[in-house]
């Protein structure tokens, strides 16, 4: 009987060891990646679920236009394999980052293979900043739905390389989230459908809602001068009210950072009320940044 305890007492010893071994190997197994732009970090998440460690390099509060990582914010990310950049030129720091990094991890622009749009030339003095103006593509490629949806398939893709043993993990969960991503498309078309067409006039301080505009039937009217960081010229001021009431628009949104002084004037000029402020460059939930943005969006234009 002794001898059987002690057997069974080894037995069970061994099998917690194992048990133990193999959970400290399920977590170093662990994919780790870091994020240089907050939807990707929400991307990241969906994609990669339990199996992999998102490290966000950028809080949702900066601006994507422009941060740079420090040496002390790279620090956050070591022995991380998989860099995403929602790329188009967002981050123009990419080049460097990589010959930092020196191959030791892969730095992949998300956005890269998804068609892009330009900016034209009549929206080029509205730009979301210096770097994307003069006919330069536009960044903010996430605000089509169906682009999203690529995105996902990109990065599980990506994933499935640097991790092999759980790509079918990886290709599964991009395929749920751009299944709930389909019906979040259908509902922005159903939502889209209250506003009459001749009012879906989206009004906005930079031309920062070009995709969105082209996939769901608006015409973008970017109203230069409404952000905080620029002065406001009295020229400025002029075009952006005889362009609103020219295109008699109901509503103008503000983004982050607005300047308030600059919205009361043009608003007291025009009659055009005040929409509800939207997001242009992320938040880490895509799906919750597309819902507020309707939400408001139709909530100023559908009425009488």
């Amino acid at each position: 009987m002794h001898y059987f305890a002690c057997a069974m007492n080894n037995q069970l010893l061994a099998a917690l060891v194992l048990g133990f071994i193999s959970v400290v190997g399920s977590v170093s197994a662990e994919l780790k990646v870091a994020t240089l732009h907050p939807l990707m970090t929400d991307l990241a998440r969906q994609v990669g679920g339990p199996d992999v460690v998102v490290v966000p390099l950028i809080g949702v509060n900066d601006d994507p236009h422009g941060f740079n990582p420090s040496p002390r914010t790279l620090a956050k990310a070591r022995g991380a394999k998989v860099y995403l950049a929602s790329g188009k030129q967002m981050e123009n720091y990419l080049d460097k980052l990589r010959n930092t990094l020196g191959g030791s991890a892969k730095v992949v622009e998300v956005g890269k293979t998804i068609p892009s749009l330009k900016i034209s030339g009549r929206d080029a003095q509205y730009v979301c900043c210096p770097t994307h103006s003069h006919g330069a593509i536009d960044p903010h490629w996430w605000h089509k739905v169906s682009n999203m949806q690529k995105a996902a398939r990109v990065v599980a893709k990506e994933f499935g390389k640097a991790d092999p043993s759980k790509a079918s993990a990886y290709k599964a969960r991009a395929a749920s989230y751009s299944a709930r991503l389909s019906q979040l498309n259908s509902w922005i078309k159903r939502e889209t459908s209250k506003i009459p067409r001749k009012a879906r006039i989206l009004c906005t301080a930079h031309a920062a809602f070009g995709y969105f505009c082209k996939e769901y039937g608006y015409r973008s009217l970017p109203v230069k001068g409404i952000s905080s960081n620029r002065k406001i010229s009295a020229s400025y001021q002029a075009e952006a009210i005889q362009a609103i009431r020219t295109h008699q628009v109901k509503a103008i949104f503000p983004e982050k950072r607005a300047n308030p002084k600059a919205l009361k004037i043009i608003t007291r000029e025009t009659g055009a009320k005040l929409g509800g402020v939207l997001i242009a460059d992320g938040m880490d939930n895509y799906e919750e940044m597309m819902k507020s943005n309707v939400i408001k969006i139709v909530s100023a234009l559908a009425g009488s």
